[in-house]
């Protein structure tokens, strides 16, 4: 049985229920708001947004970067690019005097602003792609190259943006087809070859 603050579906039952346990819970509240949110992102990114600004504005010291995390991919669900990157600085920031607490990751602010084209955030941007590794826990990070190559390319630097579509693009062909990075992944090779050649 799923758990009462995990469900995948929503309805005006399902959404009364979850709010009389919610009221009986005590001390985590923005947690269950947080799980629940989580959980409906890839089929109610409507509902799971409300719920995800709900956990924010209860302020948890444990809770809200995690709540900022998931209310950007709400809203990037929801093509609302501007309020996705505006819930990934507010975490960003936070996470700055929590470092203990790590939740939202550099590299997704730096994708959305690529992918999307984001010349309002290219400077913040910019400051996380010249201080953030290409290697992840594994090595080159596909993610990271290929926002890094969408940036600088935006900010018209061509040669470190042909340095990382080149290094993109193999890891890229790795993944195969379909889904990943929240994108088609045939999409963003095109995209990428499309720097690589624009920047030679």
């Amino acid at each position: 049985m799923t758990d009462w603050y995990r469900n995948t579906d929503w309805s005006d039952s399902i959404a009364l229920d979850f709010d009389t346990r919610l009221a009986r819970s005590r001390g985590q509240q923005a947690q269950y708001l947080t799980l629940q949110g989580q959980a409906l992102i890839p089929a109610h990114p409507d509902v799971a947004a409300v719920l995800l600004a709900r956990a924010v504005a209860m302020d948890d010291e444990f809770q809200t970067v995690r709540a900022l995390a998931f209310l950007a991919q709400a809203r990037l669900a929801l093509a609302d690019v501007t309020g996705a990157l505006e819930a990934y600085e507010e975490g960003l920031t936070r996470q700055l005097a929590q470092p203990n607490i790590v939740a939202v990751q550099p590299a997704d602010y730096l994708f959305v602003t690529g992918y999307f084209r984001r010349e309002d955030r290219l400077a913040d941007a910019l400051q996380i792609a010249e201080a953030m590794p290409d290697d992840g826990l594994f090595g080159p990070d596909p993610q990271i190259t290929a926002a890094k190559a969408m940036v600088f390319d935006l900010a018209g630097r061509a040669e470190q943006a042909k340095s990382a579509a080149a290094l993109a693009l193999p890891l890229l062909d790795e993944l195969g087809e379909g889904e990943a990075l929240g994108v088609n992944l045939a999409e963003l090779r095109s995209r990428l070859m499309e720097i690589a050649e624009r920047a030679a």
